[in-house]
């Protein structure tokens, strides 16, 4: 038989709640669907928290903070999933140019090759208006 489950204190779930909103936003600037899947996640937990506190008449600041945290890697990594998603083609012709690229001009043919595949797919950008601040 199991022993029951030790008590934690309000402070404590509220940190779990609030790092693991960080840890959601960390992750979506590196793999943002894995972001956006622990982003979820941490919205549940941080409203399991919150309720947790109120219940208990503590500070809700921290699952507050981890909510908002979290709501922001969601959109965040929603936003950057769709553009991958939107530019799929664009981008695999681009890493497949890149491949067979072996001088600074090749590349940067390849950089055009982009921005002018970019602009196809955005009818509101003028023909030759779209610069790359930098190569992907």
């Amino acid at each position: 038989m199991l022993p029951p489950p030790a008590e934690t204190s309000g402070v404590e779930i509220g940190r779990r709640a609030l790092l693991l909103s960080i840890g959601a936003l960390a992750l979506t600037f590196l793999i943002p669907v894995m972001g956006l899947a622990l982003g979820v996640f941490a919205v549940v937990v941080c409203v399991r928290a919150w309720r947790a506190l109120s219940r208990k008449k503590g500070s809700v600041i921290m699952p507050l903070l981890g909510t908002l945290v979290s709501l922001a890697s969601i959109i965040l990594a929603a936003s950057v999933t769709w553009l991958q998603s939107y530019f799929s083609t664009e981008l695999s012709t681009y890493s497949e140019c890149m491949k067979g690229a072996g001088t600074a001009t090749s590349q940067q043919v390849c950089v055009t090759e982009l921005q002018r595949g970019m602009e196809r797919r955005l009818p509101f950008m003028p023909k030759g208006s779209l610069q790359l601040p930098f190569p992907p």
